[in-house]
């Protein structure tokens, strides 16, 4: 493993001051806007194409995973790619605002199309055409996607103001968390006749608010660390991706989120089917209604969720705030089992504040936390890597992500879910959905735990690394 400079926490360092530059409301609020144009492409696929090509139009559900599944693997490979390619570009506008206005256009364009399939296909057909609207899409989506993460990073050389600015984008991504949860309400709308026509005015409506959304960082933001990149030579893609790999911290930092991705994720992809034909007994209509309300519970407990985790970050540090997400996480999931009720449906959005805190609490300290990487690599290595530990990070969520895409459809198949019986599935089957949905992700929360305790970079040696970089390149400016 490559050694990393280490600055020695016990030299004196005071908290360094304040950049002239400190960000704006109007800057929190242009970066913030831009994780609209950047969830809405993954989860609006996400979130509809089980039940527009599985229910809709009638598509295994292990066919529909997989083809989910290698669009995301698809996604995740070209991550690396754009990462080094965003470091290493040198123009008058910076590494990061012209992919992202190029990108935010071309998926907002490319989104509508997924959900244009034409009735009555054949299944081989139907296959081909979400698998190639997926891959055209994903490759658009990451040609933004990418640099906006990396943007995210380099926004404030100050520790404590990295969690600002997460916090910020959590605010605004509330925005569709809440809307997404009403998509399938959306389409089924009786004037649209039904799901299908409703997902393809739908793909028109959220296309155009990608595009929208998604320039916006490009617009109105700057790049602070342009200059100190600009200074540095170019790396090639496996030196930057090796260097990565070779970060202590960032190994760390990954192996447990890829742990909580791999439980959650999971999770989610049965979350409909739980919900669906457990609680509701397979009635379609009465869920969408359901989904729609629970997401408002959802968004109400995020909007309380975000300042008591950040409040935790004041009081206990960006390690030991994580960890207590990651426990509030595994309550959560044992909560499912319980409050899955048939008997009383409504119990379910009590999940919602364990979920908000300890989710949304871990996703704002693991972007801060990755921002506190970049310096510790400048000061080892003297470039600025944002782009690829961004897209090297995505590599391995995204991967995973696309694991369970595959899992989750396995999963219904395993247990013997059959979507033509309804609400009339076997009890059995019912009961090991269950035992997934709830149980599974707790498996991978226990060891991800013991892992985080093993991190090194705390709030102190953070602040001398800080001072030791400046004293080497001096303060940034704006």
């Amino acid at each position: 493993m490559t050694k990393t400079a280490t600055p020695s926490p016990a030299e004196p360092a005071s908290p360094p001051a304040k950049s002239a530059g400190e960000l704006k409301a109007g800057e929190l609020s242009a970066y913030g806007v831009g994780i609209i144009g950047y969830q809405y492409p993954h989860m609006g696929l996400a979130q509809l194409a089980m039940p527009l090509f599985n229910v809709g139009l009638g598509l295994a559900p292990t066919v529909v995973g997989a083809m989910l599944m290698i669009g995301r693997l698809w996604d995740a490979a070209i991550n690396p790619l754009m990462g080094a390619i965003s470091d290493n570009t040198r123009t008058r506008w910076g590494r990061r605002r012209p992919y992202l206005f190029c990108g935010a256009i071309l998926s907002g364009l490319i989104y509508p199309l997924v959900w244009l399939a034409p009735r009555g296909w054949s299944d081989a057909a139907l296959v081909a055409y979400l698998l190639a609207s997926t891959l055209l899409l994903y490759t658009a989506f990451a040609v933004y996607s990418v640099p906006y993460m990396a943007l995210g990073l380099e926004l404030s050389p100050d520790y404590d103001d990295r969690t600002r600015v997460q916090v910020w984008r959590t605010y605004f991504n509330l925005v569709p968390l809440f809307s997404i949860g009403w998509f399938y309400w959306f389409c089924q709308r009786p004037f649209f006749g039904d799901v299908v026509v409703g997902a393809r005015w739908l793909g028109w409506i959220v296309g155009g608010v990608i595009a929208i959304t998604g320039v916006m960082p490009a617009i109105f933001l700057r790049e602070r660390y342009y200059q100190v990149a600009a200074a540095a030579k170019k790396e090639s893609l496996w030196k930057s991706v090796r260097s990565t790999l070779h970060n202590r911290p960032f190994v760390i930092l990954m192996s447990v989120t890829l742990l909580l991705t791999l439980g959650q994720s999971t999770a989610e992809s049965l979350s409909f089917y739980v919900l669906t034909y457990h609680v509701f007994g397979g009635d379609t209509v009465a869920v969408s209604g359901f989904m729609g309300m629970n997401t408002l519970v959802y968004v109400a407990s995020a909007f309380g969720a975000i300042p008591v985790a950040r409040y935790a970050v004041v009081r206990l540090g960006k390690t030991r705030a994580l960890a207590l997400c990651l426990w509030i996480n595994v309550i959560a999931d044992a909560l499912k089992w319980v409050l899955a009720s048939p008997a009383h449906p409504w119990l379910w959005v009590l999940i919602n504040p364990f979920t908000q805190f300890g989710s949304l609490g871990f996703w704002i300290l693991i972007n801060s936390m990755k921002a506190d990487i970049c310096d510790w690599d400048e000061l080892a290595t003297g470039h600025r890597r944002e782009g690829i530990y961004g897209s090297v990070s995505n590599l391995l969520l995204k991967g995973s992500a696309a694991v369970t895409y595959l899992f989750g459809g396995a999963v219904l198949q395993l247990v013997g879910f059959e979507a033509s019986r309804g609400g009339a599935q076997n009890p059995e089957s019912i009961l090991w959905m269950r035992l997934f949905f709830s149980l599974g992700p707790i498996l991978c929360l226990v060891p991800a735990i013991a892992l985080l305790k093993r991190y090194p970079l705390s709030a102190e040696m953070m602040q001398t690394t800080r001072l030791e970089l400046e004293r080497r390149r001096g303060k940034l400016e704006g």
